[in-house]
């Protein structure tokens, strides 16, 4: 059970690692084009791009997916994935709702991840 357990919680970390470096990375490289949404949602992803906050916040997710999928840090890095995907979230609730679900995916994602390792720590100790 330990062994399934663990390699189980190692596929979901680097899966999730390898997708925050993703779309870490689309911040710098843009090799998959995200169309600003109408409105105010637009405005303020404006703002973000020539502020150069997206550009912090891609830093933030590619770090976050390193951290992941070299096992390394792992809690802070779920603390940092957890946050984005989270603000990722009600974003696109707000503004953009038909792309909410990678969001939501990556935001439970990384918080079963981190009950599950805190979990999975106490229980095989």
């Amino acid at each position: 059970m330990y062994i399934m357990l663990s390699r189980i919680l190692k596929i979901l970390s680097i899966t999730l690692g390898l997708f925050m470096i993703t779309i870490g990375l689309n911040k710098f490289i843009v090799f998959t084009e995200i169309p600003a949404p109408p409105g105010d949602g637009g405005t303020l992803m404006s703002i973000y791009i020539s502020s150069g906050f997206l550009k912090l916040v891609g830093v933030l997710e590619i770090l976050g997916g390193l951290g992941l999928v070299f096992n390394r840090m792992k809690g802070l890095s779920l603390i940092l994935i957890s946050a984005i995907m989270f603000n990722a979230s009600v974003f696109h609730l707000l503004h953009e709702p038909k792309g909410i679900a990678p969001a939501l995916v990556c935001f439970a994602l990384a918080l079963g991840l981190s009950l599950m390792e805190k979990d999975f720590r106490e229980r095989f100790k």
